[in-house]
């Protein structure tokens, strides 16, 4: 099929469709079709003054259209004339015709142009013959199927002399016509203003409504407000719709496909009604017209095929369901403002504008009146656009009454918790004040009990390294500084479960000895289990990956906190971690997802406590916390890590028999980490000597700092607070400074600040940019931020870490020796009382020694797994009990399975099983995990071939174990 409207002034189809946008009857088109072309009967010579001739028709004839070709002259045309079958007027839905008209030129222009508008005309021939009777005539052509001389506009040039008589036969077809169509004739300079006029309202409309769109669009993505995306969706059809109507494809991208220019204006019903029902509340304040409005959603996507299949029909159908839609719309919008709704006046204004061009256009073309505009299309367009900012006013006022009523809806809510309950008041002022000072009240809190826990945990490291203190002493030394260790472990939980319920944790992602950690976590609670006769197994599966890349420090949180609670509540039997991988495919990323799982034989949590099982501040019963202590937030803190990494926990639970909590983390498989790379080397020196000044005002914390630094190399100047520092550097030379951030008289925030300002008139400071490094309890990210914006150049925790505080002091000396300090060397170590005093010399280990790269377990000769709290002395003693216990054990095992005995069978590898468990290699304890499960299951036929693999790994495992020193 040809293509769509044209983009002549008074454009094509879509003008018959912008009429009946204002609601006026199918008949009205009809009508104008006959006093548009009635009464034309015979053509009379039309005078051609500088105004032009508005249209051709008014003094020409009109004939239907066959094969006829144009005449060769002027000459011809009279009889060629006289053959032809006269037509009254324009078939609104499609045809071919012939209009001739006479015209002479009483102007002195001679440049004109011949303008077909006013509807679609698919294809135009302008035949212009004379000025004498025997001129060939100049053809031109145009029409919607043809490339136009004007963009978005029909008018072809011609010239006319001045004084002459022309005649002008025009051949015109069309599938369908909207409206009977003009020819008008205007001077080339007049058509050129009009076009740029005309292109520059349909360009600046088009665009307006594209923008209204997205910017809606925008809104709805941050609102998710349904009236918003609706009203987007209508204004973008809309502007699509007039973009067609006025050839913008069809000029611009040579897209010509008529059958698809009237679905928008089918779908304006539907995306509009959708719009009005929301934007008004049709529902609650009309549910009468809210039905009937479905009718807008229904008949204009019944009606939308003939676009299709019946074209020349098509833009009928869709006068007819806009009039309809456009009808109810402003029925609905009049109904709700009466009704109270103030932003639905914007609505009525809105669809007014759409409708007023209709009301100024169709009496003209009925000729009820002096036409008052000259293109009826455009002015549709502009009242269109016009109701499109309106709808965004409303919407705009929409907000507004939204947001007032619910100030308005607070206002009143507050004012009756005020008179009738001043106690609410002062309980919500109160939390309010809470929830502003939570973050310094953390600060605070983790600053005050971590300043003294920090020294305690250092004066225990340094009595273990006074090599006098031994045995007994040894043992309690390290069980103190062990038990100081756990105790900054559940402070730290504590502020880890405030970060996560703020949303501000953080994971972090090392490389870790999976089966290392693991039995680092079941040997802290160890000790718990021993306390209470119960058996703590480990299973790990042979295909576990050895080392993995997740957050070490949060897993081992996880284990030991559903580890600690299996043990807490079962009074008797056993405690079994299992852990293997899951039965699932590994990730696209390469993660594997690995299963743990703890097993108690407890009491059981009964069904219903199940699902509140993992929200904080609950327990299985209100005895809990009365029986075994506890807040209830281990295992919310458990279930917000575990998600954290991704993971999933969940429990099973039957009364009477027992607990299982489990939960699968996604781990990347990782590699060996660097040797201890955290841990400097014994007796380690910086190269240079630096003078350092330390502002911190507890005793305990100074002995410590200053011991560690002066193990280091360098000379330390203890104050013990900010202005003594102030004092020292104004009246002193030094080359770093270590600051706490709460000190009296003046902090440490404050200190760095004057020193970054050079001082004040009482404390002048020489070097403003001397290096400052906060040391202090406030562990929280916010503290750090705080820090360094008052000037520090890094951050260090307490209790202090050595291997951090050697790492911040070398980078600090790396800083000083880029902005070309000169630092004197290290002094000699050789005659350092304190590093003799705790055994740090040379003679007892090598400075520069390198610890070496882990081992590969199923190489390395067997030993017995370090576990955290134990000393070498008791890894010995565990040591010599398997020496002692295994052998006996396998003899047992032996004979039972000889015997037929399978009970006693399955329990002898058990224990076996128990012991290997402390076993660097895992082999013979895979082997009596094997053999255990086949005697369990009366399997005693293939528990036998194994027998001889478990004697060899055994006999292995005595071998490596006698032969390492006695410690």
């Amino acid at each position: 099929m040809p293509a769509h409207p044209p983009p002549s002034r008074h454009r094509a189809s879509c003008s018959r469709v912008s009429a009946w946008l204002c609601g006026w009857p199918l008949l009205c088109g009809l009508l104008f079709g006959v006093l548009g072309w009635a009464g034309a009967a015979q053509a009379s010579t039309l005078p051609l003054s500088e105004q032009g001739i508005q249209h051709l028709g008014s003094g020409g004839q009109l004939f239907f259209a066959g094969n006829d070709a144009a005449p060769a002259d002027a000459a011809a045309l009279p009889a060629w004339l006289a053959r032809q079958r006269p037509a009254d007027q324009v078939d609104l839905f499609g045809g071919a015709y012939w209009l001739h008209a006479r015209v002479r030129n009483d102007s002195s222009v001679a440049a004109w142009v011949i303008d077909p508008n006013d509807t679609l005309i698919d294809l135009v021939d302008l035949h212009v013959y004379g000025p004498g009777p025997h001129t060939a005539p100049h053809t031109l052509l145009t029409g919607y199927q043809r490339p136009h001389e004007y963009l978005l506009h029909y008018g072809r040039n011609v010239q006319l002399a001045p004084g002459a008589t022309y005649d002008i036969l025009i051949r015109f077809s069309s599938p369908y016509y909207a409206r009977a169509p003009l020819f008008g004739v205007t001077t080339q300079q007049d058509y050129r203003k009009l076009v740029g006029k005309e292109n520059f309202l349909m360009v600046a409309s088009i665009g307006a409504l594209l923008a209204l769109g997205l910017f809606n669009f925008f809104i709805f993505s941050i609102t998710l407000e349904k009236a918003s995306a609706y009203y987007a969706l209508y204004v973008l059809t809309y502007g699509l719709a007039w973009a067609m109507t006025f050839h913008v494809f069809a000029d611009l991208f040579d897209w010509h496909l008529l059958q698809l220019h009237y679905v928008p204006f089918f779908l304006l019903p539907v995306f509009s009604t959708l719009f009005y029902t929301h934007f008004l509340h049709l529902r609650d304040y009309s549910p009468l017209l809210y039905r009937i409005s479905k009718v807008n959603l229904v008949l204009p996507l019944l009606l939308l095929p003939s676009c299709f299949f019946a074209l020349s029909y098509a833009h009928t159908l869709a006068t007819i369901a806009i009039s309809i839609w456009m009808l109810l719309a402003l029925i609905c919008g009049i109904v709700v403002w009466c009704r109270g709704y103030q932003p639905a006046r914007f609505f009525v204004l809105a669809f007014v504008a759409l409708m007023l061009p209709g009301f100024l256009i169709l009496p003209a073309n009925l000729g009820l009146m002096p036409a008052m505009v000259a293109n009826a299309q455009l002015v549709t367009l502009l009242g269109g656009t016009l109701d499109g900012l309106l709808l965004a006013f409303a919407l705009a006022d929409q907000i507004r009454l939204l947001r007032n009523n619910l100030e308005q809806r607070v206002q009143e809510r507050t004012l009756a918790l005020t008179l009738s309950n001043d106690a609410l008041l002062k309980a919500k002022e109160h939390a309010e004040v809470v929830s502003r000072h939570r973050i310094d009240f953390l600060s605070a809190m983790s600053h005050d009990i971590r300043t003294p826990l920090a020294g305690v945990i250092g004066m225990l490291k340094f009595a273990l390294r006074d090599q006098s203190v031994k045995g007994r002493t040894q043992e309690y030394l390290r069980i103190g500084l062990h038990n100081g260790v756990s105790l900054l472990t559940i402070l730290n939980d504590i502020l880890d479960f405030s970060k996560i319920d703020a949303g501000k944790l953080t994971l972090e992602t090392l490389d870790f000895d999976l089966l290392a950690l693991i039995g680092d976590a079941a040997g802290i609670v160890q000790g718990q289990a021993d306390a209470k006769s119960l058996l703590l197994r480990r299973e790990l599966a042979l295909d576990l990956p050895r080392y993995v890349r997740a957050d070490p420090t949060r897993l081992r949180q996880i284990l030991i906190n559903l580890l600690g609670n299996a043990l807490k509540f079962t009074a008797n039997g056993e405690v079994l971690l299992e852990v293997r991988r899951a039965r699932t495919p590994p990730r696209r990323d390469g993660r594997s997802d690995i299963d743990f799982i703890i097993s108690d034989t407890g009491p059981g949590i009964d069904a219903d406590t199940l699902p509140r099982l993992f929200q904080k501040f609950e327990q299985a019963d209100h005895s809990t916390t009365r029986r075994y202590g506890g807040t209830g937030l281990g295992l919310a803190i458990c279930k917000e890590l575990v998600e954290l990494m991704q993971g999933t926990i969940g429990v099973e639970s039957r009364v009477g028999i027992g607990s299982r909590f489990h939960f699968t983390l996604p781990l990347l498989d990782g590699s060996a980490p660097a040797a201890d790379a955290r841990r400097p080397t014994r007796q380690a020196r910086h190269a240079c000597r630096l003078r350092i000044l330390c502002a911190e005002d507890v005793r305990t914390n100074q002995i410590i700092i200053g011991t560690l630094l002066e193990g280091m190399g360098h000379d330390v100047t203890i104050v013990e607070n900010g202005e003594l520092a102030l004092h020292a550097l104004g009246t002193g030379a030094y080359d770093c400074v270590l600051m706490d951030g709460r000190m009296p008289l003046m902090d440490g925030e404050q200190a760095a600040r004057l020193i970054r300002n050079g001082g004040n008139g009482q404390f002048p400071i020489p070097d403003a940019q001397i290096p400052i490094l906060a040391l202090t309890a406030n562990a929280s990210e916010h503290d750090r931020q705080r820090y360094l914006a008052a000037g520090m150049d890094d951050f260090l925790s307490k209790p202090v870490d050595e291997t951090l505080l050697f790492r911040k002091i070398d980078a600090i000396i790396d800083l000083l020796l880029a902005r070309g300090h000169a630092l004197p060397p290290a002094m000699p170590t050789a005659d350092d009382t304190l590093a003799r005093q705790f055994g740090l010399d040379d003679a007892s280990t090598p400075a520069q020694a390198e610890t070496p790269a882990p081992a590969d377990p199923m190489t390395a000769p067997v030993h017995i797994l370090p576990l955290a709290g134990l000393s070498p002395q008791h890894l010995q003693r565990i040591a010599q009990a398997f020496l002692m216990e295994a052998p006996r054990r396998l003899d047992l095992a032996c004979h039972a399975v000889r015997d037929g005995n399978a009970s006693a069978a399955a329990a002898a590898f058990h224990a076996l099983k128990g012991s290997a468990g402390y076993l660097s290699r895992p082999t013979l304890h895979s082997l009596c995990h094997q053999m255990e499960t086949l005697a369990s299951n009366g399997q005693l036929d293939n528990v036998e071939p194994f027998l001889p693999q478990l004697q060899a790994a055994l006999e292995v495992a005595r071998r490596d174990l006698e032969a390492q020193p006695a410690g």
